[in-house]
């Protein structure tokens, strides 16, 4: 079985000959000192070593000069991502066609070429093929913070105009990554984060008026182009996971388990059949303290949880970043633990501290 068949089984909820593996959000060099950790030269054949499927490509590359607007040049990405911008471009605006008159970068302006090299060079893979259309996020950099969300409520009508823009912009960059990979892709994935540790940022009642639709329009490119659609946020968001499935997702991830109400063992009982789910082994405390076979009993019962569905990926709940020992990330990824015919313990003679290898 390819690493894209094993993928595409677990996300249709098809068991697949062994839960499959990812590394969404971390880094590569942490994925190359991982691979050096088990010996491996490339991060390519530390993937292969230890089963990780999926590989996230990079996006298309903007090449432009910036956006000009009220005469001055915004920033290389019309305000998208300028996170610390002291004058956000949405700031002052008080109507909506000031946000209809808004310029957003053009595609001309993005080159291919990267994107096209990196997806030739990882066939063997399950690709996903980012596009990280942080629309919430993108939402709160040009307007500010603050003001950003006391106008979901003060002013929803404008809000919308505003966050349906942004969509306009993403749903033109989709549709030219797409055309990239060409029917290579076996997902995408968009980055909103929705959830604090505790609770959500805004009401469900304003994620279904503001953003719903517009993330919907994302679902509905993706598959019209036959890849599955990933809808990553961090928290606790266990009161728009119905939403998502509802809009069509067709997998969530992170699984933030140390947030309220993500424990992994509630989330494939609840919703384990109607929505993949990718993640779940905790980058909080777990993986970064140990112990190895704490790590290697979590991964068995997140393994088991999935027998009944087989919609379940491996990885951690956040990105793996350096406060997680590599032969803590290998012991996770052990394959040995995500074949369910073979009765691996995580108390058997295998369970190492150098993840069984």
């Amino acid at each position: 079985m390819t690493a894209a068949e094993r993928v595409t089984r677990a996300i249709r909820f098809d068991q697949p000959d062994r839960v499959p593996a990812g590394l969404f959000g971390t880094y590569r060099d942490y994925e190359q000192g991982l691979a050096e950790h088990v010996g491996c030269a490339t991060i390519e054949a530390m993937y292969e070593k230890l089963a990780v499927d999926i590989w996230h490509t990079g996006g298309i590359r903007y090449m432009g000069s910036g956006v000009r607007h009220r005469g001055k040049v915004v920033d290389a990405v019309g305000g998208l991502y300028s996170e610390h911008n002291p004058d956000p471009p949405f700031r002052d605006m008080t109507e909506v066609a000031e946000v209809e008159d808004f310029p957003f970068p053009s595609m001309d302006d993005f080159d291919t070429a990267d994107l096209e090299q990196e997806i030739s060079a990882h066939t063997a893979f399950a690709l996903c093929t980012g596009i990280n259309a942080a629309i919430f996020h993108n939402f709160l950099y040009m307007r500010g913070q603050m003001d950003g969300l006391c106008l979901i409520k003060a002013d929803p009508e404008l809000s919308a105009a505003m966050v349906r823009r942004i969509t306009d912009f993403w749903v033109e960059f989709l549709e030219r990554t797409l055309e990239v990979a060409a029917g290579r892709a076996v997902m995408i994935e968009n980055c909103n984060d929705f959830g604090t540790q505790r609770s959500l940022f805004i009401s469900v009642e304003d994620f279904r008026t503001v953003f719903k639709p517009q993330l919907a329009r994302l679902v509905e490119i993706a598959h019209r182009h036959g890849v599955a659609y990933m809808q990553h946020s961090c928290g606790a968001i266990r009161p728009l996971i119905e939403d998502y499935i509802d809009m069509g997702a067709d997998l969530l991830n992170p699984i933030q388990t140390m947030a309220d109400g993500m424990d992994m063992a509630s989330m494939q009982r609840d919703y384990g059949d109607r929505i993949a789910l990718y993640g779940g082994i905790d980058t909080q405390q777990l993986l970064p303290n140990g112990p190895i076979a704490d790590i290697r009993r979590t991964v068995v019962a997140a393994v088991a949880g999935a027998d009944s569905s087989g919609g379940f990926i491996l990885s951690g709940s956040q990105g793996l970043m350096d406060d997680i020992p590599y032969a803590h990330a290998a012991a996770m990824l052990d394959p040995a633990l995500r074949v369910r015919s073979a009765g691996v313990s995580p108390a058997s003679p295998h369970a190492r501290s150098d993840g069984g290898r």
